[in-house]
């Protein structure tokens, strides 16, 4: 399985690079299975496929991101919300 970490400096540089090339994903239309395969339609009409272990992987590294993702969005506002601490004369 992939690591899921953050990557090295020395790729961080190269996907640092490409992220302006990014799109935002939206909710994939439909998932369907057929000979073997994965397909998933993209919000935009994009079709990708993959093998049943490539998804299963893929499935598994996304909802971990998000996971991440989520727990820090919530941190965030938490911090946000926290009232300023008083300063000392």
């Amino acid at each position: 399985m992939a690591d899921n970490g953050p990557p090295a400096p020395d790729g961080r540089l190269e996907i640092e690079a490409r992220l302006g090339k990014v799109q935002a994903y939206g909710k994939p239309r439909q998932v369907w299975v057929d000979d073997g395969h994965v397909f998933v339609e993209g919000y935009d009409g994009t079709v990708v496929s993959m093998t049943p272990e490539v998804a299963i992987e893929l499935g598994r590294l996304i909802s971990n991101a998000g996971a991440d993702s989520l727990v820090n969005k919530v941190m965030d506002k938490a911090r946000d919300a926290e009232p300023a601490a008083p300063q000392a004369d």
